[in-house]
């Protein structure tokens, strides 16, 4: 009887630092089958027969088996962000656990990991990378350098409104609601203020840069694993990180209308080409800062955001190039993804990164976001061909990116080209 009391108490035991690992790694924002894979590895490590598991948005469901006993557990995420240094110390511990593995060591692991895989940027570090990145964005959609520059400060401020409404536990659709409307303020005021120096090139500040001012609230990372999980055949979280990512851009482009109605912005199209060469130039030093600085607000090591931001530069050019050359705007996008899916391959393995730390931030660079604002202003003007032509665009677009990182990931990894789970013993037979 001590002995099966014994049994009992190990196995809850191993069933919670199982869950533990996949609940830290789901709040750290990787997609849902990482999740069930490093579970996995841990169960099998802890001596499980089998583990079942379904994972969705903020919530996980696990049943694991060890002789005839089962246990079944549901444990719910409360907060959902992305943190690439997080799920690399957790997909690095999932692998090498000691087999066999007690919960207890589990368990001090991922203590260790809470404890010191934090933020590795300061504060004001995360700030300016917010606007950094949107600023990269402004001069990739050809809006005047004087606006790239109203642009970063605005984008700045809208992230200090997004981090101390998170520390406050805002809703985060209220929060995104908040930093867009907090952003677009500041653009008008800047400008504003800068108008009235009647300095050469900074007086004339347009009106439709406020758009790039809010691009760091697209919620790129969960609308491209929302599509790579069901490339993986996993709805369940696929359908609930596009409805999540579908809201945090209702909330973003329904405050930024509303700031623009009362105050007269408008994000129509204006284009200031550079001349020549100096174009290009402009594009490359963009998109690389403009990635370095997604990856810093994602939490990336320096050494994830320096591959991030490389291989952000050469997909996001040849997309560029391709699209210069007259090929369709979705094709250019699948294909820069593409690129950058296969380029990341043999870079991961060597420096031993999860793939999706540095392809995702690599590939937000090629979001339309300002499509997806400008959706939102046809709308309430009441014009919905050009509405649905700017939300058409933007859909396809993203679509388009994460297929081109899919098919790179079943060309280079057998996990994806096989659908083969981990071995075991007692597993059931189909």
């Amino acid at each position: 009887m001590v002995d099966a009391a014994r049994n009992d108490r190990e196995f809850i035991d191993d069933t919670e630092a199982v869950v533990r690992l996949g609940s830290m790694l789901l709040s750290a924002g990787t997609g849902s089958y990482r999740v069930k894979r490093a579970m996995e590895r841990a169960a099998t490590a802890l001596g499980m027969e089998r583990h079942d598991a379904s994972v969705g948005l903020t919530e996980i469901s696990v049943t694991a088996h060890r002789g005839d006993n089962f246990r079944t557990v549901v444990r719910e995420v409360y907060r959902v962000r992305v943190d690439a240094s997080r799920i690399q110390a957790l997909e690095y511990l999932a692998r090498h656990l000691p087999k066999p593995c007690t919960a207890a060591t589990l368990e001090a692991e991922l203590d260790r990991i809470s404890r010191t895989v934090t933020s590795r940027w300061s504060p004001w570090l995360n700030i300016l990378a917010a606007g950094v990145a949107c600023a990269g964005f402004s001069v990739l959609n050809r809006f005047p350098l004087a606006d790239a520059l109203v642009v970063l400060i605005a984008a700045s401020c809208g992230q200090v409104v997004r981090r101390m409404a998170t520390r406050r536990w805002l809703n985060q659709f209220g929060t995104t609601a908040l930093a867009a409307a907090a952003s677009s303020l500041v653009y008008l005021v800047v400008a504003a203020l800068l108008g009235l120096t009647g300095l050469p090139g900074l007086a004339g500040v347009t009106d439709p840069g406020y758009i790039a001012a809010l691009l760091f609230l697209v919620p790129g990372f969960p609308m491209i694993t929302s599509i790579l999980d069901m490339a993986r055949l996993d709805f369940t979280a696929g359908l609930a990180r596009a409805a999540y990512s579908f809201g945090l851009v209702v909330s973003a482009t329904a405050s930024a209308w509303v700031v623009s109605f009362l105050t007269g912005l408008t994000p129509l199209a204006t284009q200031s080409a550079l001349p020549g060469a100096w174009q290009w130039i402009a594009y490359v030093v963009a998109t690389f800062l403009g990635v370095a600085g997604f990856a810093v607000m994602f939490n990336s090591t320096p050494r994830m955001v320096l591959i991030a931001a490389s291989l952000g530069t050469i997909g996001n050019l040849a997309r560029l190039a391709m699209v210069s050359a007259s090929m369709p705007a979705q094709l250019g996008a699948g294909l820069g993804g593409l690129i950058v899916g296969l380029a990341a391959a043999p870079l991961t393995k060597r420096f031993a990164i999860p793939r999706i730390t540095v392809t995702v931030p690599a590939c937000l660079i090629m979001i339309p976001g300002t499509a997806m604002y400008r959706m939102m202003y046809w709308f309430n003007a009441e014009n919905t061909v050009r509405a649905l032509g700017f939300g058409v665009d933007a859909v396809l677009a993203v679509l388009a990116i994460a297929i081109g990182l899919a098919v790179a990931r079943m060309l280079t990894d057998p996990a994806w080209t096989f659908a083969r789970p981990i071995p075991s013993p007692h597993a059931f037979r189909s």
